[in-house]
């Protein structure tokens, strides 16, 4: 995250206050602790950290995309994250809040796209980015490109 935000301000970014926590459950999960429950800590955890204030942006990579998601920010944003991991009820419940934006990469083959866009209700404002990966850093530019153009459409859509 700290490159997305130095990214951003490079490109005069000035729209929002950076918070950027360590969640403990998703960067050390126990192993074989099953996945929904380590969302539910992960979820904990970010509002914890969050307490009583609201984003007006909340941007998750990977896992971090599937809490981006509920996150209580008006416009959320997820990047190359596992939907599979996530029941169709829970994907529903974030879809049916307005502000929900994907990005995927093509070329993920640790989340491939095949393996986990299908569940999205075609609703969703999705892109998918031919050459993106896994290797976040390596398309960081682009990325940020379309966080500016997330971050327009909604404003104009407000």
């Amino acid at each position: 995250m700290k490159l997305l935000e130095e990214h951003l301000v490079a490109s005069g970014w000035d729209k929002a206050v950076y918070l950027r926590p360590t969640l403990q459950a998703v960067h050390l999960p126990p192993e074989g602790k099953p996945m929904d429950r380590v969302f539910v800590q992960a979820w904990d955890e970010m509002n914890a950290f969050l307490g009583t204030r609201v984003p007006h942006l909340t941007v998750g990579f990977s896992f971090g995309g599937l809490l981006s998601a509920f996150s209580p920010s008006p416009l959320r944003l997820s990047v190359c994250s596992p939907w599979a991991q996530l029941s169709a009820d829970a994907i529903q419940r974030a879809a049916a809040k307005p502000g929900w934006r994907i990005l995927h990469g093509g070329e993920d083959d640790r989340v491939p796209p095949g393996d986990h866009l299908g569940m999205l209700p075609e609703s969703l404002p999705l892109t998918l980015d031919p050459a993106g990966t896994h290797d976040f850093d390596a398309w960081m530019p682009r990325i940020v490109d379309w966080v500016h153009a997330s971050w327009d459409a909604f404003q104009e859509a407000r």
